[in-house]
């Protein structure tokens, strides 16, 4: 705030500064000095009964905001304020300053509707007041000016030419949103800047409500299934393993982005143990539209939580690689946990397909279900998804032959969960931390890592694997949750750091092996059961809306390109003939 004060202030000082060239000598620096004091204490004014008479329940604008705003429209109007200032020099006509003075009056009117009209949630006419409250309250002291230096001009045209420019601004701005609106309009039945609106809401206040209600007004409902691994050990749940299919985004706190967190948060209250929630199978095309969607499945989650059926018996951890993908795999009683990665290549979302063929195979091995696990767990660039498809669906078959060739033994569980305090969303770390499950069968020590992020970068998961070797660890995999609460919190190329490119590795590593150690030292005998239920009629966003979504800003753009030349060149044309007449 100091230093949007102190610019506008500057600004203030130079648009005074270009009167004095024609003003008398002897009176320069007085009249600079009033007029630079006048200048900005009426601006401020302008910006305070806007804040707090005017905008006082908008969602986006407060009075920072508001002075940023004015700071910008004094610095569009400085350039015509010179440009005047210089040819009535040349030309030893004062009154071309006052004229491009008045020029400048013009654009900002336009520029502060057009950016009230796309940004504030107020009423048209609210934004039309503020629109031209500063342009006219930084009008008044440039008109005295003007007629302290001996510029005349008919008052009955200089009125005319305010009002019909105050309302042609007015009417410009509104044709130009309008224009651009019509895109949203026909692309998602909504108008583009009701959009831009809810979007800013979300960006500079975190209100996630007009960004949701969006979402569901073009969603499509869906099922949302999801798997529940309970580890118990002497009458109690110690872990929890929850892999659903929904898919946690789209950004920030908006639809499902959190709610593998919130599903965590919930499960370790309700049975006070460590709960891993890796990333499913499923993209964008199923993030769910809002909170209330978010509720839906969480209270699904609780209200059917229940074991049965326990297994005392699990197979060794097994992992095939072929064709650059990984797939593992470890029985427990019926059911089987496949976990599938392309690492240290780009592992990004998988198709259902992949799922689904997993799914239907299952039953040559004779298991019940086969719980799929995305590992999500390498960035490095694109990726061709068409091309791995049949690679993993393959390593995935083989996996689940070998495991299935494994001979069941009674298997020990410990876990901990470990939340860095140091780290942060903007680093990449999401608010679920990092948990470390570790089960030991007849002869292998094996380790499930799962940490809160939107994948990490390529090489990590290696070294977090190799550094547990040291604590007796004998294989492993490690998973991110695909967590996007961390997207759209920085100014990046991808919107968001993968785990590890603005973590220091060291210290990662240093919190898994903390988490695995503790583990490892809390192992008991366990039982695991496991079931898989659904929730029917969740509102996702889906694909073809976020693609259309996706391209509507480009559309936007462009519709504002071919408005704007037109339309402001007429506006233009207009407001030069009234000038004529002062």
């Amino acid at each position: 705030m100091p230093q949007i004060i102190a610019l506008n202030f500057l600004l203030c000082c130079l648009s005074a500064a270009s009167a004095i060239p024609i003003v008398p000598l002897g009176s320069s620096l007085f009249l600079w000095v009033q007029l630079v004091l006048l200048l900005f204490c009426l601006s401020a004014v302008s910006d305070f009964i806007v804040c707090y008479a005017v905008f006082s329940s908008d969602l986006i604008y407060n009075f920072r905001r508001l002075a940023a705003l004015s700071m910008l429209s004094n610095l569009l109007w400085l350039c015509p304020l010179w440009i005047g200032s210089v040819l009535a020099v040349f030309l030893n006509s004062a009154k071309l300053w006052v004229y491009f003075f008045l020029i400048g009056f013009s654009i900002v009117c336009i520029l502060r509707m057009i950016v009230f009209l796309s940004t504030s949630f107020m009423s048209y006419w609210k934004n039309f007041f503020s629109s031209v409250m500063q342009p006219i309250l930084y009008l008044s002291p440039m008109l005295f000016t003007s007629v302290f230096i001996g510029v005349t001009f008919n008052l009955g045209a200089l009125f005319l030419f305010l009002g019909v420019s105050v309302l042609i601004s007015m009417v410009s701005a509104s044709v130009f949103t309008s224009s651009v609106d019509i895109v949203g309009v026909k692309n998602l039945g909504i108008p583009t800047m009701s959009i831009l609106k809810a979007f800013l809401a979300n960006w500079m206040e975190d209100i996630e409500f007009h960004v949701e209600r969006i979402f569901e007004k073009f969603g499509t409902k869906q099922v949302i299934n999801y798997s529940v691994i309970a580890f118990e050990s002497a009458d109690r749940i110690t872990s929890l393993i929850v892999v659903p299919s929904f898919h946690p985004g789209p950004f920030r706190n908006v639809g499902s982005s959190m709610l593998p967190f919130l599903i965590q948060n919930a499960l370790e209250k309700r049975f006070d143990c460590t709960v891993a929630i890796p990333h499913g199978l499923f993209g964008h095309e199923f993030d769910l539209a809002s909170q209330e969607q978010n509720q839906k499945v969480l209270n699904r989650i609780m209200d059917t939580i229940a074991f049965s059926d326990y297994s005392r018996k699990a197979t060794p951890f097994v992992r095939v690689e072929r064709d650059s993908a990984s797939a593992s795999c470890q029985i427990f009683g019926h059911c089987a946990v496949v976990s599938l990665s392309l690492a240290p290549e780009t592992t990004e979302d998988f198709p259902e397909e992949v799922g689904s063929y997993i799914l239907e195979v299952a039953s040559r091995f004779n298991l019940e279900h086969v719980v799929v696990i995305n590992s999500h767990n390498a960035i490095r660039h694109e990726f061709d998804v068409a091309k791995v498809v049949k690679p993993l669906k393959d390593v995935a078959l083989t996996a689940l032959e070998e495991a299935s060739k494994q001979e069941p033994s009674e298997f020990k569980v410990g876990s901990m969960k470990v939340t860095p305090s140091e780290f942060s969303l903007e680093q990449g770390m999401g608010a679920g931390g990092i948990s470390a499950l570790v089960i030991r069968t007849k002869n292998q020590t094996a380790a499930y890592i799962t940490i809160d992020a939107n994948n990490m970068v390529s090489g990590l998961r290696e070294k977090i694997l190799k550094a547990i070797e040291d604590l007796g660890v004998d294989i492993g995999e490690v998973f991110t949750t695909d967590t996007h609460s961390v997207n759209a919190v920085v100014m990046t190329r991808m919107g968001y750091h993968p785990l590890g490119e603005a973590i220091p590795h060291e210290q990662l590593i240093s919190h898994c092996k903390n988490a695995v150690k503790e583990a490892i030292m809390n192992i008991k005998v366990s039982r695991t059961s496991w079931y898989t239920e659904r929730v029917t009629d969740v509102c996702v966003i889906g694909e073809k809306q976020i693609e259309e979504l996706a391209s509507l800003a480009d559309e936007a753009r462009k519709r504002a390109r071919n408005v704007a030349f037109p339309l402001f060149a007429a506006t233009g044309v207009v407001l030069a003939f009234l000038m004529t007449l002062i």
